[in-house]
């Protein structure tokens, strides 16, 4: 599994948010914020940038470049 999909997991779960709550803050599908958290796909730019405003993390992070 890749490095955004393992933040991305672990980040839902520390925040006690669903993939359902992620998808609608982002407006997109279960389905799709499923894929990434599988790392099956991985999100475009501007997908990532939503990602991390709902988050309220860096893309850095989720991506793995720092911890």
């Amino acid at each position: 599994m890749n490095k955004f999909a393992e933040r991305l997991k672990q980040i839902l779960k520390d925040n006690k948010m669903s993939q359902v709550a992620l998808a609608k803050k982002i407006g997109m599908s279960q389905g799709i914020v499923n894929n990434y958290c599988t790392g099956k796909r991985e999100p475009t730019l501007d997908v990532l940038i939503l990602i991390c405003k709902a988050l309220g993390e860096t893309s850095d992070y989720l991506l793995g470049l720092e911890d």
